[in-house]
């Protein structure tokens, strides 16, 4: 009983690290896209105002 719980609270603990791995993955890549879409944007109202 003792060696199950102790592999239920593993597996628990690595679905844990996965799901915030990918989290972590995910708010870089948001990141990422909105800093491209920010310097888009700003070449973009900056060539229509000259």
């Amino acid at each position: 009983m003792q060696e199950f719980l102790q592999r239920d609270l593993g597996s628990s603990l690595l679905s844990i690290a996965i799901i915030l791995g990918w989290l972590g993955i995910f708010s870089v890549f948001l990141r990422l896209l909105a800093i491209s879409i920010k310097k888009i944007l700003e070449a973009v109202f900056k060539n229509s105002n000259k």
